[in-house]
């Protein structure tokens, strides 16, 4: 059940009515946002392309799915104790984007990206450079503007980086979860070891990805994992079968929602059937004769009013 005023229950998680209340209207403040934030980043992007290359990636992915938001504040009450007020205030990848940028022009696409949001009124509130971590490389940044709350994450990578860490999806969704911790049984040393199998793993694809020149000068730099040279070739094979049950799950839900969604717009289409479209047809006649003698009567040129401003919704710049 996820209805805005009900409870939640999801893989095992569950929020109460007020809960989910408190989740989903952090999440509806992000949705409303979304458009205006998608074209601020759309206007960054060509500007960068021009000068430096970037691509916007995954926009279609830019507004969090609002169960898996509901997941993760389910999770951080029950596994950590941490209030759903706290996430729901904390949350900041509710909005979020990557820019890519090839590595000879990386350093510098993303100094260009920061002028262009700090003159739209943002400021980097974390900046986490990985691109030394073995398991995970690139840089992800946190922005809130200075006159709101309004905030998102911005990831930057280079294609080849982007491309292994969405091969890496899986198995960081299982390093993560409650996943390894099951497979364990219970014992914390057999699960760190599937831990630092997962971690082989994802380094595996990093390992043929170019660190871009001048990374350093970017935001703090982080090492988050280490490798653990003596982890079992067994549990490098177990992690990488759990890996491929993941992705697989993962395809028949995506494919599912798909259909939903699909269900969805055929069953607004009936809505919109015959008798309703040949109603409003008769109406839009009516409503055309209703003015064809007014508009014979008025033969003056029409008046045309001036348009109001119109605000382009920056804050000061910061430069």
């Amino acid at each position: 059940m996820s209805e805005r005023t009900g409870g939640w229950t999801g893989e095992g998680y569950e929020l109460s009515p007020e809960q989910n209340r408190v989740v989903t209207e952090r999440w509806e403040q992000a949705a409303a946002a979304r458009d205006r934030m998608d074209a601020m980043m759309r206007d960054v992007q060509q500007e960068t392309a021009q000068s430096h290359g970037g691509k916007l990636e995954g926009l279609e992915y830019s507004l969090k799915d609002v169960d898996s938001f509901r997941r993760k504040a389910a999770t951080a009450a029950r596994d950590k104790k941490v209030p759903v007020e706290k996430t729901a205030r904390k949350v900041n990848d509710l909005n979020r984007y990557t820019l890519t940028f090839e590595p000879d022009s990386y350093t510098e696409g993303v100094e260009r990206t920061y002028e262009r949001l700090r003159e739209q009124g943002y400021e980097p509130t974390a900046e986490k450079n990985t691109w030394q971590d073995p398991v995970y490389k690139g840089v992800n940044t946190t922005w809130q503007h200075t006159q709101s709350e309004e905030k998102f994450e911005l990831q930057f990578h280079t294609p080849d980086g982007f491309k292994a860490k969405m091969e890496n999806h899986e198995l960081y969704e299982i390093s993560r979860s409650n996943d390894i911790d099951e497979l364990a049984e219970g014992d914390e040393e057999l699960a760190q070891s599937y831990r630092d199998a997962a971690n082989h793993l994802q380094n595996e694809r990093y390992k043929n990805v170019e660190i871009p020149p001048g990374q350093e000068r970017i935001g703090e730099q982080l090492i988050r994992d280490t490798l653990n040279p003596d982890v079992p070739a067994e549990h490098v094979e177990l992690i990488r079968q759990k890996e491929a049950e993941k992705r697989a799950e993962n395809e028949a839900k995506a494919l599912a929602k798909a259909e939903a969604k699909k269900q969805a717009e055929q069953a607004a289409l009936q809505l919109d059937g015959p008798e309703q479209a040949e109603s409003q047809g008769l109406r839009n006649k009516l409503a055309t004769k209703a003015n064809v003698p007014q508009a014979r009567q008025n033969t003056a040129a029409p008046r045309v009013e001036p348009l109001p401003a119109q605000s382009r919704g920056r804050g000061p710049s910061l430069m």
